[in-house]
């Protein structure tokens, strides 16, 4: 709910706001990496990519190496104000932490890594392909 809460903030779906982060922190990002990171269908991604280059969030640019090849890059709009949103989710989540000693938290570390792990298993088992 919480992504949700903050997509409706600009006017995105969950999945759209999770690939505009995608498109902020991978500088190689093509709609080929992005269908096989969130396991939409290529055409579910040119849609989406479609949605944020029409909001201004991301733009195609020729790979200056590879003509062939399209980057989806982020245009920065918003920018400081996701920023903003998610510096207020960091402090609200640290303060919690701040409750726990260093042993305690090693301990939800693991289990979450745990959990993590496991979730990957599950996924590639669900849909047939294997992990990267």
């Amino acid at each position: 709910m919480l992504h949700q809460a903050i997509a409706d903030r600009f006017g995105l779906g969950p999945t759209d706001l999770k690939c505009l982060d995608l498109a902020r922190h991978e500088p190689e990002l093509t709609a080929g990496r992005l269908a096989e990171l969130t396991g939409l269908s290529t055409s579910a991604v040119t849609s989406l990519i479609d949605r944020l280059e029409r909001g201004g969030f991301v733009e195609r640019r020729r790979d200056g190496l590879d003509r062939r090849k399209v980057l989806i890059r982020s245009t920065g709009r918003h920018e400081t104000a996701l920023e903003e949103i998610f510096a207020l989710v960091e402090s609200e989540f640290r303060a919690i932490a701040a409750d726990y000693d260093d042993e305690q938290l090693a301990l939800l570390i693991e289990f979450v890594a745990r959990l993590n792990e496991r979730a990957h298993e599950v996924t590639a088992a669900l849909t047939g392909r294997p992990r990267r």
